[in-house]
């Protein structure tokens, strides 16, 4: 038990000299302007469990779409779907990710943009554009 503490206790340490969230985006920038204004908006979500979406670092304004897909019991469902490129999340190649639906966050958005939090290439939190 003691060890398993220990280990617990390493892990969490080198996760936050690590930084537990990227960078906030470049002054000015694209994303910059759209999310500035909305910096505690942003950092201070949660998903539908009411899991903390990370911070200003992690997320970012994406495109994204609706999309319908046929499930493994042959049943319709519809989904949120953005798209992941490396100029908003460097370290991410080009791609689309579908968002689960339980990493959605309930609410308006009052960026106007949808909002994706990434990290480390998982889909933390998305924020459908306001008004959807």
């Amino acid at each position: 038990m003691r060890h398993r503490l220990r280990l617990v206790l390493a892990a969490a340490a080198a996760f936050l000299a690590h930084g537990a969230a990227g960078s906030p985006p470049v002054p000015g920038s694209e994303d910059g302007q759209i999310m500035a204004p909305y910096q505690n908006w942003i950092s201070s979500r949660s998903d539908r469990h009411n899991n903390a979406c990370c911070d200003i670092g992690d997320g970012r304004p994406v495109e994204a779409d609706i999309v319908t897909m046929i499930d493994d019991d042959d049943v319709r469902r519809t989904h949120w779907r953005a798209h992941v490129t490396p100029s908003h999340f460097p370290d991410q190649p080009d791609h689309w990710v579908v968002v689960p639906d339980e990493k959605i966050v309930p609410g308006a958005n009052p960026t106007g943009s949808p909002i994706l939090w990434l990290y480390k290439g998982l889909v933390q939190c998305f924020a459908p554009p306001a008004g959807l």
